[in-house]
Parts: C-alpha cells; sequence; structure tokens
C-alpha cells in the first residue's frame, strides 16, 4: 500500500518551509502543461490546411474550431503562416515558462534543504549537554548532511509526480476532445501498467528505510575509525574496521541497487506497454474508429508526448517512497533536539558579574546520570579568587561537579548552584560562560591557525593580547620558532602539534581575556615537568585575581592550590590546604 499519511506531512512540511511560493510553482507546473497542449492542438487545423485530414470536421472539430477561434479573436487570418505562427509562439512562451518553472524549483528545493540543515544545526547547538551524552554524533551529522540531501531528493521528485499528473491530465482532456474512444483505451492501458508495477512501490519504502539505516551506520562508524586512526595503526586492527565499514558498505549498496533496478524494471514494463497503445491506436483509429488521419497523427503525438510522462510518473512515485523515511526521520529527530532545548537568556550580565573574579557557592547539590547518582548532597563555598583542587580516583565525580557549575547538567531538586550570590537559574547562561576559561581533559583544536584556535571564543582580541596569554601558558616559545608563527595550520584536531603543545594552546585560549572564573580539568596532563613548571609559576601569579579551579593529579598543580577537596562517590570525604593533608592518613594520602 501506498502510505499517503507520509505522502502528507512530506507536502504540509514542503508547504510550511516555502509557503505560497510553492502554489505559484504548481500554477507554472499548469501553465506549461496548457502551452504545450494549445501547441499540440494547434497542429489539427495546420495538417487541415495543408492537405491532411478535414481538421475542421468529425471528431477533431472541436479542437480545430477552438483553434481557429484563437486566431480570429487574436485578429488573424486562417492561413497556414498564421497556424504556424500560432504554434512558434505557443512554443516559444512554454520553453520561457519552463525555465521559469525549472529555475523556481530548483530554488525552493535548495531553500527547503538550507532551511532544514539550519534547522538541525540550531537545534543541535542550543541543545542541553545531555544531548550529546545520549546521541551518537554520526547520528547528528548524518541528520544534517545525508538525510537532507534525501529530503531534497524527495522534494524534487514532488515536483516531476505534479508535472506528470498535471500534464497527464491536461493531455487526456485534449485527446478525449479528439478521440474519447482512444482516451478511455489509454487511460485503461495505464491503469494496467500502473497495477503492475504496485508491488515495486510497496517495495520502494522498504528499501529507502534501508538506506537512510545504513547511510547513518557509515556516517557514525566512519567517524568513529578515522577519528581513531592512530589507535587502529598502532594496533594494526585496520583490516577490523575494514571489515566493519565493508559490511555496512555492503549492505547500502544491495539497498541502493535494488532501488535503481526497480526503477529500471518501471522504465522496461511502462516502455514495452507504450509502444503497445500506440500501435493499438494507429491500427485501430483507423480501422476500426475511422478517425481523420489528421486527428490520428495529432492523437500519437500526444501519446508519443505522454507515455514518458507516464513512465516518469511512475518512476517519481517510486523514487518519492524510497525518500519518504527520510522525511520521518528529520522530523523525529528534529523532535528529539529541539525537546533538548537549553533555556539561555541572550540578556547581559548582572553588573555584580561582568568584571573581576567570580564566587561560586554550592550548596546541596546532586546530580544523577540515567538512574546512576554521580554527585549525592555536596555543598562547596568556593571565595572570589581562590585556586582550589579538585581530586580522586577517576569516577569520584569531580568532571561532573564541574559540568554543573558550568549549568552543563542539571542539579536535582533541593540543591543551588550561586555566583556571586545569585542562583545559576536566574542568570544568562551564555553572558555567564563568556567569563568562564574551560580547559576540559581532551583539548579541542580546529583545522585552523594558531591565531584562530586561540581566538575562537574571544576574536575580538588583539595579536599582543593573544601572545600575552600564549606567555601565561608557556606557549609563546614555540610558537615564535614555528616559520609561519600565529598563521600556522595546527591540523586536524591539532594533529600537527604534540600532545603538550596543543595542551598549552587550549590553556592559552582558556586564559584570554581575564575570566571571573578558570575551570582546568586534567590541564597539564600532556605538559612535560619543566613547562608544567612554567605554567604552574604563571597560574600561581594569577591567584586572587581569576578564581580557579583545578582537577588534577599532578602533585604541583594540587599543591599551588589554596584549598583542596577530596571526592569519593560523588560526595567530598576530605579537605584542606596541602600542608594539612599531606600527613592525614585519609584517601589524599593514597592518591599521592
Amino acid at each position: 500500500m501506498i502510505d499517503i499519511p507520509a505522502f502528507r506531512r512530506l507536502f504540509s512540511d514542503i508547504w510550511s518551509v516555502v509557503g505560497t511560493r510553492y502554489a505559484l510553482y504548481l500554477c507554472l507546473l499548469a501553465l506549461t502543461g496548457l502551452l504545450e497542449g494549445l501547441t499540440l492542438a494547434s497542429v489539427v487545423p495546420l495538417l487541415a490546411a495543408i492537405g491532411i485530414g478535414e481538421g475542421g470536421s468529425g471528431v477533431g472539430g472541436v479542437v480545430s474550431r477552438t483553434v481557429l477561434g484563437l486566431l480570429d479573436w487574436l485578429g488573424f487570418g486562417v492561413s497556414v503562416p498564421a497556424i504556424a505562427a500560432l504554434i512558434l509562439t505557443s512554443l516559444f512562451f512554454s520553453t520561457v515558462v519552463f525555465l521559469a518553472q525549472a529555475y523556481m524549483g530548483i530554488s525552493l528545493q535548495t531553500t527547503y534543504v538550507s532551511r532544514w540543515q539550519k534547522r538541525l544545526l540550531s537545534g543541535i547547538f542550543a541543545a542541553k549537554w545531555g544531548l550529546f551524552l545520549k546521541t551518537r554524533n554520526g547520528d547528528l551529522i548524518n541528520s544534517v548532511v545525508t538525510e537532507t540531501q534525501r529530503l531534497g531528493g524527495a522534494f524534487y521528485q514532488t515536483g516531476l509526480l505534479l508535472t506528470g499528473l498535471l500534464h497527464t491530465a491536461i493531455y487526456m482532456a485534449l485527446a478525449a476532445m479528439l478521440s474519447g474512444l482512444t482516451t478511455l483505451g489509454v487511460i485503461a492501458g495505464g491503469a494496467f501498467l500502473f497495477l503492475v508495477t504496485r508491488p515495486l512501490i510497496q517495495r520502494a519504502y522498504r528499501i529507502g528505510a534501508g538506506i537512510s539505516h545504513e547511510n547513518a551506520e557509515l556516517q557514525v562508524k566512519t567517524g568513529e575509525f578515522v577519528g581513531s586512526a592512530k589507535l587502529l595503526k598502532a594496533t594494526a586492527t585496520e583490516s577490523e574496521a575494514l571489515r566493519v565499514l565493508g559490511g555496512i558498505i555492503q549492505r547500502l549498496r544491495k539497498h541502493t541497487l535494488a532501488n535503481g533496478f526497480d526503477a529500471q524494471i518501471v522504465k522496461g514494463i511502462f516502455d514495452f506497454g507504450a509502444a503497445a497503445m500506440v500501435a493499438s491506436i494507429l491500427v485501430i483509429s483507423r480501422s476500426v474508429l475511422d478517425i481523420d488521419a489528421a486527428v490520428i497523427l495529432v492523437i500519437l503525438a500526444i501519446f508519443v508526448r505522454l507515455i514518458p510522462k507516464l513512465t516518469g510518473l511512475q518512476q517519481s512515485l517510486q523514487s518519492l517512497t524510497s525518500s519518504l523515511p527520510a522525511v520521518a526521520n528529520l522530523n523525529e529527530i528534529a523532535r528529539t533536539i529541539e525537546a533538548e532545548a537549553e533555556i539561555s537568556s541572550e540578556a547581559a550580565l548582572p553588573e555584580a558579574l561582568a568584571r573581576g573574579p567570580l564566587a561560586v557557592s554550592l550548596r546541596n547539590i546532586s546530580v544523577s546520570h540515567d538512574d546512576f547518582q554521580v554527585i549525592s548532597n555536596l555543598s562547596l563555598t568556593i571565595p572570589a579568587g581562590a585556586c582550589i583542587a579538585l581530586v580522586g580516583r577517576s569516577g569520584a565525580g569531580k568532571s561532573t561537579l564541574v559540568d554543573a557549575v558550568l549549568g552543563l547538567v542539571p542539579i536535582s531538586t533541593g540543591g543551588s548552584i550561586s555566583v556571586n550570590g545569585i542562583d545559576l537559574a536566574q542568570l544568562p547562561l551564555r553572558g555567564l560562560r563568556r567569563r568562564i576559561g574551560y580547559m576540559g581533559q581532551e583539548t579541542m583544536l580546529y583545522n585552523s591557525t594558531i591565531r584562530g584556535n586561540i581566538l575562537w571564543s574571544q576574536p575580538q582580541h588583539s595579536d599582543e593580547a593573544l601572545m600575552a596569554a600564549a606567555a601565561l601558558a608557556a606557549a609563546d616559545g614555540f610558537i615564535s620558532q614555528l616559520p609561519q608563527g600565529l598563521d600556522t595550520m595546527v591540523g586536524d584536531r591539532g594533529g600537527r602539534l604534540s600532545g603538550g603543545e596543543r595542551q598549552r594552546l587550549g590553556l592559552a585560549r582558556a586564559l584570554l581575556g581575564s575570566p571571573g572564573l578558570l575551570v582546568l580539568d586534567e590541564a597539564a596532563s600532556a605538559l612535560d615537568a619543566e613547562t608544567d613548571a612554567a605554567v604552574t609559576r604563571a597560574l600561581e601569579l594569577l591567584k586572587g585575581k581569576v578564581t580557579m579551579i583545578v582537577i588534577s593529579h599532578r602533585l604541583s598543580s594540587v599543591r599551588m592550590a589554596d584549598y583542596i577537596y577530596v571526592l569519593d562517590k560523588g560526595q567530598i570525604v576530605e579537605s584542606g590546604a596541602w600542608a594539612e593533608l599531606q600527613g592525614s592518613k585519609g584517601q589524599f594520602s593514597r592518591l599521592l
């Protein structure tokens, strides 16, 4: 069965995006068909005028009288040149309208695709951090890159489908005026051909769903394996990656082959059926119905023009059916993304937070991931300008605590986080985050220049401010030694740099612009001892000027902190200055 609700959703979605312009597009489709019909209708009196058939009498009389009446209304005489001029004029305007229709169709199609891409991208980047924790990145990328293009293909096929339907209706009406019995025979033959190919349409939706699924899998797995290319090389597991990707590619090939060959089967059936119908028209119209020769020629011309449209109509219906799963997939993904929208105001920060170090207070906060509680009833106060360190075993909740301060993860009811005495829930998160320098466990660099990466979040700063931040991060030395300096390309994910160089650039980016809060999550893990010492000295100079939260297993980073908090199972189990904790017999001593 044809999925009528899916077709209705597609047309409704198209209308919601391109609006009344789609109605104009449909008018142009109809006008093209009418002008083509006028051109063919004009052939009947033209043939009669040059001595082929009677034209103005019998079954062709209505058509001839209509065309001749049009010439009389226009003030032209009934002659061969006048009829020929009418045909050429109709052809000219038909061509012009066709080009206008084609341009508008392509314009609306690209508008439709780009609007969907922008909608998805806007939703993705406006979503809460939780979306990225429970959704595969490859699925999100596939929806933007691949599924939207399939949706564009569906839009294109709707144009072909509607063109076929409108032009078929016009040609059939013209043919009925010339010979009703012949037209009824062609309608019966066309209905039979559609009935024969109906199973292929039913199969097209299942194939389309398979193509959507395998495209997503290919996008996800390719991203994973390319991103872990170093691991694959180091462990000699390239063949395993190829095996997995090869299986997906083979299944995708199978679906695509079936979809493409089904279209050719349809074409073969309709081509054969068309030839049979044309031959039948020629024999029956003259031998049985005794139709005028001029009318027979025009009927043949109509059906020679009509048959490819019927073939295209069936192929468009099949191709469109195979693309319908993309419509359902995108709407489902869009609903999922938009349901995760992060509520964030674009308002300016309160004056109390606009400059200077920030004070952070956590009161009885709890954070859960699914059914697992990561942080439980934790309270912590960080004075403005203080430097605290969070230590503990892996999984103790250190990074989650920082995520809560950044507003990335929700806290349970009953707890609260405030910044300079203002509840985090009442603050414009985007404005607050611009006052936070952040460096995570994995330094993310873009395939751009060193300058572009450091200035990523604050492009308004000068090269002098940039190099000052680089000096604090002990990155100025290696930058100045590069032949292209700040214009050096770092490669995909910073692959042209060492791990320590990447971390220094990430730290420079975090330090740029005098942040009110600096969050360093294992920021020194890839630094050598000498660089780590230089960075630590620079950070000590910032104490009192910026509030710092440091997560580290490096003793140097922990030692410089004003206060150290030891976390275990989402709770603070020890706290104190370095000197106090160093001689304790608690967990801190076991972490050293």
